[in-house]
């Protein structure tokens, strides 16, 4: 009987030990995700989380990328509470599930000002694909970063085709912290007409 209880327990230690080591490795952020830079044309979709000191906020998310311009779908259950976000360099047009439209120059103006979300969108564009945003940032390790204040980290990958590029970030500055899990990316080989 004693031998069959060590023959389960070492058993059951190899098994998680294999478990283990088949578990996929995030990707080198030097090596794996340098041709995410020239990802400039795709669709995420997924759902984010958002809190401040104040308050805790979630929707689905649905993001468009077709250059420079975006499309940015935020909405509750049922399409309920949506806000969309479509921008170019200098020009972003936020439009609520009653229709009215505010214009401003920057998407993190618009966002704070008209729902009280402070998202770093003009940085998630790169964040979202495993990337840092150009200028300063400080390493914490492969897949941690401060950029403008805010610690970034990715947490899961998903393989796109030819990309590695992140199913689940999570980023805190201060009082503030946003969940952001992508459950579906699409890549263009060009342009997306539809935006």
């Amino acid at each position: 009987m004693q031998f069959y209880l060590k023959f389960l327990l070492l058993g059951g230690l190899l098994l998680i030990l294999s478990a283990c080591s088949n578990q996929p490795n995030l990707p080198s952020a030097t090596a794996d995700l340098k041709p995410n830079a020239q990802l400039w044309h795709w669709q995420a979709q997924g759902r984010i989380a958002f809190a401040n000191e104040k308050d805790n906020h979630s929707a689905n998310l649905d993001w468009q990328q077709n250059g420079y311009n975006y499309q940015l779908q935020l909405f509750g259950p049922l399409g309920q509470g949506s806000a969309r976000l479509e921008g170019r360099p200098f020009k972003v047009i936020l439009t609520t599930s009653d229709g009215k439209q505010v214009e401003a120059s920057s998407p993190e103006q618009l966002l704070a000002e008209n729902s009280g979300w402070e998202l770093p969108l003009s940085n998630m564009v790169y964040w979202i694909r495993g990337i840092t945003a150009p200028g300063n940032y400080q390493t914490i390790d492969e897949q941690t970063f401060i950029q403008n204040g805010w610690k970034v980290e990715w947490r899961r990958f998903s393989q796109v085709g030819k990309h590695q590029l992140p199913s689940l970030l999570i980023a805190e500055k201060d009082q503030l912290s946003f969940r952001l899990a992508i459950n579906k990316w699409q890549i263009f080989a060009a342009p997306n007409q539809g935006l």
